[in-house]
């Protein structure tokens, strides 16, 4: 098994704020994860650090250059792409642990704390030469709607356990809720399937979920937080289908492709009424995170 790119700069697994520059000043730093995609792979090019603003406001150049101190630094072309993100779900089913992974390449160990700040939960995603900046709340879907918060959130992951069949019916009435209000025809919104490696105590099966993404025609995707499963494949997913929803958005308005209307997993009827109607090549492309 081959090992995850780890950066030279990160000595510690936990976010970092700030540090001092190799001038003697204090500066902000913020973490850039770079990726590429080969194929289906998603491809981990390691992490790096950069100055959030220089003096002047513009973005400056990784820190971990090995250039002459005398010469000016490199200004970016254009600040990353801003990006909020909505992780919603169910209490314990690993939402704060799947944005802790977010933020490094290197590996959390389970069931570690993320110690950083609200306000760390900002991370910048280098995917094939564009960068965008991602940053992640877990503030419930109906405080947003009630701040009218929900036009500046770009992105959802709704988040259940396989090994807790409540969290699976709130992430369906979540997404019944998303449907509703039009979220899921123009953000990016991706089911997330977490704790798969407790096969033993999984009461959720895959083609469950597939079949709820696909009626709710959204995204989906299988991953564990503690042993590192999918978690980059679903950032750079993230990224990727926050970029298409908005290229279709300045492309103008299109008529909507309706999912299913889905009636709940609750009864064994409804199920398998479900099951029997929703065609498998439908099915398979709910986890296809790079297309619409």
């Amino acid at each position: 098994q081959s090992q995850r790119p780890r950066s030279p700069q990160h000595q510690s697994p936990t976010l970092i704020s700030s540090c001092h520059s190799p001038r003697g000043d204090s500066e902000e730093y913020c973490t850039v994860r770079h990726f590429s995609i080969s194929g289906r792979k998603v491809v981990n090019r390691g992490d790096s650090f950069k100055v959030k603003k220089s003096t002047s406001g513009h973005s400056v150049a990784s820190i971990g250059s090995t250039g002459n101190d005398t010469e000016s630094p490199r200004l970016s072309p254009a600040p990353p792409a801003p990006y909020c993100v909505a992780v919603l779900g169910a209490p314990s089913v690993g939402k704060s642990s799947l944005v802790s992974q977010f933020m490094t390449s290197d590996f959390l160990h389970a069931f570690e704390t993320f110690t950083g700040d609200r306000n760390d939960k900002t991370v910048t995603v280098l995917l094939d030469g564009e960068e965008s900046e991602l940053t992640f709340t877990d503030v419930p879907y109906a405080i947003l709607k009630r701040r009218d918060q929900l036009p500046a959130i770009h992105g959802f992951c709704v988040v259940y356990s396989v090994t807790d069949r409540t969290s699976f019916h709130q992430a369906e009435l979540t997404l019944q809720q998303l449907s509703a209000d039009g979220s899921i025809d123009r953000r990016a919104v991706i089911l997330v399937a977490n704790k798969v490696d407790l096969a033993r105590g999984r009461t959720v099966s895959e083609q469950e979920g597939r079949i709820l993404a696909t009626a709710c025609n959204c995204k989906f995707i299988e991953c564990s937080v503690v042993i590192c499963h999918h978690v980059d494949e679903l950032l750079v997913g993230l990224v990727a289908q926050m970029r298409l929803k908005a290229g279709v958005a300045v492309a103008g308005p299109t008529k909507a492709k309706r999912g299913r209307k889905y009636r709940g997993a609750k009864t064994s009827s409804s199920f398998r009424g479900i099951l029997s109607k929703l065609r498998i090549t439908k099915s398979n492309s709910c986890h296809k995170l790079h297309v619409l």
